[in-house]
């Protein structure tokens, strides 16, 4: 053998090498950067993230602080939604709360790149930088309202439909009983991942049998086989479900449809002018790419495309009392398109604009993005230094003005990029729980392992907001708020600020910084911010 000859296949393996460190680099930097705001924020303003926060801090703390114990009580059992209560006070073993719900987020946003380059290589079989794509999308609209349990636990799901996807040689039986393990799994880090799973492996495989040898008896029989794996599943979940939950399903309007189908390029309530760009440009990517054929579908990957889309189109707006039912299944799309596709480099110009307008776009999407969860961080702060006026273990009610038009914008940012949104500050109170162990009405509750005491329970709702400034001058006298509707809403809850001045200690007033042109008698100012005031309730005197 010559020398050359010899020395072709280290030269062929070293260059193979490069190739993937140069891939892993690429993933690497595009990672960083899309987890970059993660650093300039203590409390990334996710709209439910401070909320979900508070409820980590109970669940590792709540036996510590008897203040907090007053408020609060862990209830573990099975629910289908327990991706965050289990993960982040794992992680608080090793690092401060705080820091480990930051982990639990970079977490999330790496399982959906991850899972998505993970799943293209279990059904192409070979690595690829397409799925890097997949970046674009971690900014969605679910992620804005902070659906943190929902995406770790569909992140989670990638991963585990890889595993089926890679697994197709195993013996029919060990590979059913283990799917079936990790789709209970699936199923209490959150419901929506399992239905994610059931409908891509139930899809997947009928797709496979008909691209095989067609629907034949003995092919259905045993594509019914495969489908048990959901059975105990299912039984985990008839057995999870909390009592009285909810029947409330609403379809909802056309302006909630497509607000759900912008989902996935949207980072805020509305679509901005960079989150409108950012959907023109997948959509002209994606007419460019049909027509020019860059695209290839994995052909057992189109039935559950279709299914999963179809289903996402169906869903109501509300589903058995849950709301924004009809926005986690678009935000999944993306990712699940890129992990089935392979692109085609073409040779027209197109290509290298599509690639730079991406690059552009995400450039912008992660520097507003940094801006305002700086700017938002700042204000945040703020509050917890004015907060520890509040005794431990106080009752707190919040009420809050409109946000002032002035205030929707970021310093610094334009907005045609990011604006300030006003459902960002409603869970702003819930700091206060980690701080001063204080009570409010709304932490989430009923479909988590945390439940108010029983000196709260008729103060507490699962779902609930602040109330308007009218709303608190009408409760509190007690002649008006005989007026008021007072019925349960539609859990069954009683509204939690009837007869605010008999059942709570303090209230917090965010005017956004508009002096409030009246307040009750009965409040007394003790602290105030740039954008909230906080007042203490003086007591009515109750007649012997």
């Amino acid at each position: 053998m010559s020398t050359d000859q010899a020395s072709y296949p280290a030269s062929a393996t070293a260059k193979s090498w490069w190739d993937i460190l140069a891939r892993l680099g690429i993933y690497i930097v595009l990672a960083g950067a899309m987890m970059f705001p993660l650093l300039l924020a203590a409390v990334p303003p996710l709209v439910d993230y401070p909320n979900h926060l508070a409820r980590m801090w109970i669940l590792v703390h709540g036996d510590d602080i008897p203040a907090l114990a007053s408020n609060y009580v862990a209830q573990w059992r099975l629910l289908p939604n327990l991706a965050m209560d289990l993960v982040v006070p794992t992680l608080s073993m090793l690092m401060p709360v705080e820091t480990a719900g930051r982990v639990f987020i970079a977490m999330t946003m790496g399982l959906l790149v991850g899972g998505t380059a993970t799943l293209h290589y279990s059904l192409f079989g070979k690595p690829s930088l397409w799925p890097a794509v997949a970046v674009f999308f971690v900014y969605n609209m679910a992620l804005f309202w902070g659906f943190l349990n929902y995406l770790f636990a569909a992140g989670l799901y990638l991963f585990v439909f890889s595993g089926w996807v890679a697994s197709r040689g195993w013996n029919p039986f060990v590979r059913v009983v283990l799917f079936s393990a990790l789709g209970c799994c699936l199923l209490f880090l959150h419901l929506f991942a399992f239905g994610l799973y059931g409908l891509s492996v139930a899809y997947y495989e009928l797709a496979r049998r008909i691209e095989n040898r067609g629907l034949t008896w003995p092919n259905i029989i045993g594509w019914c086989g495969e489908c048990l794996q959901f059975v105990p599943p299912l039984l985990a979940l008839g057995l999870s479900l909390p009592d009285g939950v909810s029947v409330l399903t609403r379809y909802g309007s056309l302006d909630d449809k497509l607000r759900a189908l912008v989902g996935p390029t949207t980072f805020g309530v509305e679509p901005t002018l960079l989150d409108q760009f950012h959907f023109a440009l997948v959509c002209v990517f994606l007419v460019c790419a049909v027509a020019g054929r860059w695209l290839h579908i994995a052909r057992v990957m189109r039935l559950p495309l279709l299914a999963l889309t179809v289903a996402a189109l169906a869903m109501p707006n509300w589903l058995s009392g849950s709301w924004a039912a009809d926005m986690r299944l678009p935000v999944m799309l993306p990712f699940i398109l890129i992990a089935s596709t392979q692109v085609r480099v073409p040779r027209s110009r197109l290509f290298p604009v599509f690639i730079a307008g991406a690059v552009i776009l995400f450039v912008l999407r992660v520097d507003s993005v940094a801006q305002t969860w700086r700017d938002y961080d700042q204000r945040f702060g703020e509050f917890r230094a004015a907060a520890r006026v509040l005794p431990l273990g106080s009752r707190l009610l919040i009420v809050m003005n409109e946000l002032p038009e002035a205030e929707r914008e970021v310093p610094g940012v334009s907005s045609l990029l990011a604006v300030r949104h006003i459902v960002t500050w409603t869970h702003l109170p819930s700091l206060a729980v980690i701080d001063r162990a204080v009570f409010i009405p709304y932490l989430f509750s009923g479909w988590t392992p945390i439940e108010p005491t029983a000196r709260n329970r008729e103060l507490s709702v699962t779902q609930g907001h602040p109330i308007t400034p009218t709303l608190l001058a009408e409760s509190g006298d007690p002649e008006q708020a005989k007026k008021l509707y007072t019925g349960p809403n539609f859990l069954g809850q009683l509204p939690y600020w009837r007869d605010w001045p008999r059942h709570f200690d303090y209230v917090l007033w965010v005017d956004f910084g508009s002096v409030p042109a009246s307040i009750p008698n009965n409040l007394e100012s003790v602290e105030s911010g740039s954008f909230f005031h906080f007042y203490r309730v003086i007591r009515p005197v109750v007649a012997p």
